[in-house]
């Protein structure tokens, strides 16, 4: 059975909540957050539920603390709270939780979203697993391919054939000696098998030759740590690769190469794989002489201890020696032997790792549908090659109350379910993708009829309808489409995308549920400023309310305007219309978020603005209008003037502005 820690200060939820629990978990109940950390001491539980508001210690701190330890830290953590402030769901996010219950809570919510944190750790968990195993898959062909390349390196001298593989053994037994950790050992075995990796840009007519080095060929030996630091610098799943190729010559006294360092300027890898380095030089047969015995090895680290060499690591390896230590060298060593047919399997294996996780970088983790940046890619390819298409941009209506209601666990299936419906109806040429959040596109490849995407689009629909009224958990989600064509409606890719988001946020504010398609209209008058005459024909009925922008209620406000026009006529009273439009400042079509807080920031400065009087309705997504009593234009101007003030106050953004158009009504044309 799982065991449930409950942390909460108020005993009446500790009693409903354990009361809702006990018969499918063992629950242990505490009053306060420095109560539960010496809890967890005790026993680790599967589950923590954890109330905010606590006197002392509040939710967030023990949280923090419950974090902070590596033993508890993936204990998935569910919040109790009464708040549901964005702000602070947004931090106890941060600070690692799985999930909230809203106070008070229903006993039948908490317990399905219980489950179901727990569910999804137990996948979690085996995934960790799967993925450990296969670290260590994936580890062991890296080691065998570096020492592929170690050998590959090698085998261009005859004379140092196996030299890579016996540096290494030294210099990580160096680092024993030092008490490094396991784990430094093996990323340090890495670093000195590739620390002579330079030497592929050396000719091997230079590293076979068997005279003396001309001045042009040591200036070729000399750069090989350069060529070596290159190939390196950005190889960054092995920590400090890069120091043993670039620093290995560097002495102790300044006088190595190739950049004169000294002492501890010379990283202390580096300074371990010198000595290493060295000793296998002496320790081999060269072409100018034959390896030295121990004895004459041990003079010569005491002759340059301090000069060449670290003197302490200098001491520790002399000490080695004198205890026996030795690399044993082969003579018979054969070039033909290094690259074995194992070597060469592995490196092929590990190209195959390499592809596949290309492959997965272009996959949504959560659906398995492509991601944006593979659409993009591969919807250009496709209008480059000549093909025609519509570009579909889905929204699921009400998703919020999905996530808000069962919480997040829920919300994903429910997004798996809907890509399941774009792959049924996504045939193999065609690029199904989702944005991100409960956004996703498709692209028909050669769609071209508008019927063939009104038919597509009204089966998804159904599909969608039909699917998810078999889950119980769903209630009110549908499916809201922009749909935008190639080439009527965009050039590429991005056009096509700005043109299906902008039609579908005008069916979003028009009923959700259906489809809209850019070329036919309606979201062009709802997403580009109107002029002031074309409000004044809709309301006043001359123009087609369809035709125009996204319609709100104008029976009242028709009413009002009716009643005012007459009034202008009957009276000649001053009356001035003004029309005041939400722009962006680069043309780009904002996201509907950020037009929702602009037109609430126009509202909020509109209210305080107006005399009781005066009159107001928004007219579009992005537009509103006004009709000031008993003003002439300089009374109007000072209006518009303060409302512009008030609506940058109340919208802290920098990407829109507000401009305006104004006129003096006139009576009515008969």
């Amino acid at each position: 059975m799982k065991h449930i820690l409950l942390v909460d200060d108020d005993q009446m939820n500790l009693v409903i909540a354990k009361h809702a629990l006990d018969k499918d978990y063992r629950v242990t109940s505490v009053t306060s957050g420095m109560e539960a950390l010496h809890k967890l001491e005790e026993d680790t539980p599967d589950l923590i539920l954890m109330d905010i508001e606590m006197p002392e210690m509040d939710g967030m701190e023990t949280t923090r603390r419950i974090k902070a330890n590596a033993k508890w830290s993936k204990i998935p953590l569910i919040f109790l709270t009464a708040d549901s402030d964005p702000i602070t769901e947004s931090e106890c996010l941060k600070l690692g939780a799985d999930d909230f219950i809203v106070k008070p809570f229903v006993p039948i919510v908490m317990t399905g979203r219980i489950s179901r944190i727990l569910e999804l750790n137990e996948l979690k968990t085996d995934l960790e697993l799967q993925l450990e195993k296969k670290s260590k898959q994936i580890e062991m062909v890296t080691l065998n391919s570096i020492m592929s390349i170690a050998n590959t390196i090698d085998a261009k001298d005859k004379y140092t054939s196996g030299h890579s593989v016996r540096v290494a053994k030294c210099a990580v037994e160096i680092a024993g000696k030092l008490g490094w950790s396991q784990k430094e050992i093996q990323n340090f075995h890495y670093v000195a098998l590739l620390h002579d990796i330079g030497k592929i840009g050396v000719p091997d007519y230079v590293l076979n030759k068997e005279e003396p080095l001309a001045s042009e060929d040591w200036a070729m030996i000399h750069k090989h740590p350069i060529t070596g630091g290159e190939i390196l610098k950005d190889i960054h799943m092995i920590e400090h690769v890069q120091e043993g190729a670039l620093f290995h010559h560097e002495h102790y006294d300044g006088n190595g190469y190739p950049f004169g360092l000294k002492g501890e300027e010379i990283p202390l890898y580096a300074r371990i794989i010198s000595i290493a380095d060295s000793y296998d030089s002496m320790s081999s047969n060269r072409v100018y002489r034959k390896r030295l015995q121990n004895d004459r090895i041990i003079e010569e680290f005491e002759r340059c201890r301090g000069k060449q060499f670290d003197p302490g690591l200098t001491d520790v390896f002399l000490g080695m020696l004198k205890e026996g230590f030795h690399i044993p060298y082969a003579d018979d060593c054969k070039a033909e032997d290094i690259m074995s047919e194992s070597s060469i399997l592995l490196n092929k294996v590990l190209a195959e790792y390499a592809e596949e996780a290309r492959i997965l970088s272009m996959h949504d983790a959560l659906t398995g549908l492509r991601n944006r940046t593979y659409a993009k890619s591969r919807v250009d390819e496709l209008l480059d090659k000549g093909h025609k298409g519509a570009l579909f941009m889905f929204d699921l209506d009400n998703f919020k109350k999905i996530n808000d209601t069962y919480g997040h666990i829920v919300g994903d299936k429910t997004l798996q379910m809907f890509a399941e419906v774009l792959k049924e109806n996504s045939g193999r040429n065609d690029v199904a993708c989702r944005l991100g959040g409960d956004e996703f596109i498709v692209f028909y490849t050669d769609m071209a009829e508008r019927e063939k995407a009104a038919e597509q689009a009204e089966k998804i629909i159904y599909m969608i309808a039909e699917r998810f009224k078999e889950q119980e958990f769903i209630d009110d989600v549908s499916v809201s489409m922009g749909i935008a064509f190639y080439p009527d409606d965009g050039k590429n890719f991005q056009m096509l995308y700005q043109n299906a988001d902008k039609s579908l946020y005008y069916i979003k504010k028009n009923g959700k549920n259906s489809y809209h398609i850019y070329s036919d209209g309606g979201e062009k008058g709802d997403n580009t400023v109107a002029d002031i005459d074309n409000v004044r024909n809709l309301i006043e009925g001359r123009m087609d309310a369809s035709k125009g922008a996204f319609q709100v209620a104008y029976d009242e406000f028709s009413k009002i305007y009716d009643f005012i026009s007459r009034c202008v006529e009957r009276k000649q009273q001053m009356v001035q219309t003004v029309l005041f439009s939400i722009n962006t400042k680069d043309d780009r079509y904002p996201d509907i978020e950020t037009m929702d807080k602009a037109m609430g920031a126009l509202r909020e400065a509109v209210k305080d603005s107006l005399r009781s009087v005066d009159v107001g309705t928004q007219y579009s997504s992005s537009q509103y209008i006004l009709i000031l009593l008993d003003a002439d234009q300089n009374n109007g101007k000072t209006v518009v003037e303060r409302v512009i003030e008030r609506f940058y106050e109340n919208y802290k953004g920098q990407d829109l502005m507000l401009s305006y158009d104004m006129q003096t009504m006139q009576p009515r044309l008969k």
